[in-house]
């Protein structure tokens, strides 16, 4: 009968402790992420910051109230129970700290890539200041060195038609004076053999006179 009332003893202290545990909980319950950083609410740099120097926070918190409530349920009436209840309880703070943490560092690296293409546009606007006339000169300068050179070729192409016309003129004129010599040359020849042909019938008939 004694023993009977001390087990009940006991199990009382343990649900005692039990609900004395959970209101520790609920009231050292850290910060509510999803109610101070609403999804889509951390839009500036020092948002971001802030929001990850809490999130740090409620990690450290609900990591050290984890720890401290496992530790506890393994002394208490319905330990499973406690168990669960504090896991769960971890579970979702994780899942907030994660989300904020997600959202910020996003944020972070939007901004920074705005702000390494609004360095680099400066620093572009700045070179071509800086550079722009001498550019401007050069590219002038590439466009008539490139007109140049189309317009040697053309005057090549020019003067190579033109020499190629006085070739073919001096070669026509050297084959009209040599079909003209060779035409001289067999009027000589023809003449020739006429006078000696005459001279020979001069002689014969010369011949014929004497002899008669």
């Amino acid at each position: 009968m004694r023993t009977c009332r001390v087990q009940g003893r006991r199990a009382l202290l343990g649900l005692i402790g039990y609900a004395l545990g959970a209101g520790a909980l609920a009231a050292q319950a850290p910060v509510n992420l999803d109610q101070r950083y609403p999804t889509g609410s951390i839009n500036t740099e020092a948002l971001a910051e802030q929001a990850l120097a809490d999130a740090a926070a409620v990690r450290q918190a609900i990591d050290a109230r984890y720890s401290a409530e496992s530790a506890r349920c393994a002394h208490v009436f319905l330990a499973t129970e406690c168990q669960d209840n504090a896991r769960r309880a971890h579970t979702l703070g994780e899942t907030q700290v994660r989300r904020v943490e997600l959202e910020a560092h996003d944020l972070q690296r939007k901004l920074a890539a705005q702000d390494r293409t609004t360095q680099r546009d400066a620093e572009q606007a700045r070179w071509q200041q800086a550079n722009g006339p001498q550019k401007e000169r050069e590219a002038r300068k590439a466009t008539q060195q490139r007109a140049d050179r189309v317009q040697e070729h053309a005057q090549d192409a020019l003067r190579q038609q033109a020499q190629a016309a006085s070739n073919r003129e001096r070669y026509q004129q050297r084959n009209a004076q040599h079909d003209q010599d060779e035409v001289q040359r067999a009027s000589v020849q023809l003449r020739s053999v006429a006078e000696n042909e005459r001279r020979y019938r001069d002689k014969q008939e010369r011949a014929k006179a004497y002899a008669a």
